[in-house]
């Protein structure tokens, strides 16, 4: 109970208009108290003043405490201390207002320091959360996205000690062989998503940025999502203008990020597509952008889309929710941005926007 009572009253921030006011408002209420309570009975009672401070300061911190001790003084001291009807003709007025204001001053420090350490550990606890979710996740990831091709590589391993057992000829096993190699990229691709992504939420993640032509980069994203994009049909289409194009960055890395947004178009189009890969120019800038024909993405999911582990709703299970947040790393590492834009019924446009390399 104390402590609902202390995150409501105390610690929570509030406007300056009510903090003042709530200090006024104290103030005036002890006045008329000490105002009752002295005619009654003929003793000031100013330590109601201090506890009007000291409840001013708790609940408004340091400005509303010195009002508060403002107020409060100089009306003891008209209203109530002789001679009537004047302020500060006495050392001892003088101490009051010192003394109330110091009051004051000392309860709302304390409450500051209470309030930065109930929001330390507010932020410490949902961190806590964020990364007990974090791991729930990524352990229904992992056993999720590596069952599959770890059965894979299981069954295929078994398959070929059968046939090795058998004394079949090694041709045979080609196609058992090829299905565990495919099941292990598929498991590997996995395990470096997710290294990447720990290292993205650790500050680790870094780039080995060289001068470097965009063309071949283009080229080689291309010839690795050209297999997929065969397998339904699609084609995909190279458009580079004439000139060097040349950039500061890591080829091996931007060449992830294309074949990731090659792939995840090919993955969401339907067969016989047709995507597009561009390069434009904008002033000192180069725009690389990803154009497909899929069914797009909804308005209210494309703030989400580079967020890590997201996936829409009709898309769960298609991926680990990993790509498009580690591409976006890797992109802002280069110091460029990445966007999309989209409209359901009408395909998607991804876009990189990396600088020009002037030396």
């Amino acid at each position: 109970m104390f402590q609902d009572l202390l995150e409501r009253y105390v610690l929570v921030q509030r406007g300056a208009l009510l903090r003042y006011g709530v200090a006024v408002a104290l103030a005036v209420g002890a006045l008329l108290l000490v105002h009752l309570l002295n005619a009654a009975e003929g003793i000031q009672l100013s330590s109601l003043a201090v506890a009007s401070v000291v409840l001013s300061a708790l609940y408004g911190g340091l400005g509303p405490a010195l009002l508060d001790a403002a107020i409060t003084a100089i009306g003891i001291d008209y209203f109530y201390s002789e001679p009537l009807s004047s302020i500060f003709d006495s050392w001892s007025s003088i101490f009051r207002v010192l003394t109330y204001a110091a009051i004051g001053a000392l309860i709302a420090a304390v409450v500051a320091s209470l309030r930065e350490a109930h929001r330390r550990l507010h932020r410490q606890l949902e961190e806590v959360e964020r990364a007990r979710r974090t791991r729930e996740t990524t352990l229904a990831i992992v056993s999720h996205d590596l069952r599959s091709p770890l059965s894979a590589v299981l069954l295929g391993i078994a398959y070929v000690r059968r046939a090795a057992a058998e004394g079949r000829n090694l041709e045979t096993l080609a196609g058992a062989l090829d299905a565990v190699h495919r099941s292990a990229e598929s498991m590997k691709r996995l395990v470096d998503d997710l290294l990447d992504a720990a290292r993205v939420e650790s500050g680790r993640f870094s780039i080995e940025a060289a001068r470097q032509r965009l063309l071949p980069i283009l080229e080689d994203a291309v010839e690795a999502g050209r297999p997929a994009a065969e397998a339904k049909r699609m084609r995909i289409e190279l458009q580079v203008p004439e000139g060097e194009h040349v950039v500061h960055c890591d080829r091996q890395r931007l060449t992830q990020v294309l074949s990731n947004l090659i792939g995840n178009a090919v993955k969401f189009s339907p067969e016989g597509a047709r995507l597009e890969l561009r390069l434009r120019e904008e002033g000192e800038w180069l725009r690389i952008e990803v154009e497909d024909w899929g069914p797009g993405i909804a308005r209210e999911h494309l703030p989400h889309v580079f967020t890590r582990y997201w996936q829409a709703t009709g898309t769960a299970h298609l991926g680990t929710g990993l790509g498009l947040y580690i591409a976006k790393a890797i992109v802002e590492s280069h110091g460029g941005r990445i966007g999309v834009d989209s409209e359901p019924g009408r395909g998607s446009t991804f876009s990189i926007h990396l600088r020009k390399a002037t030396d």
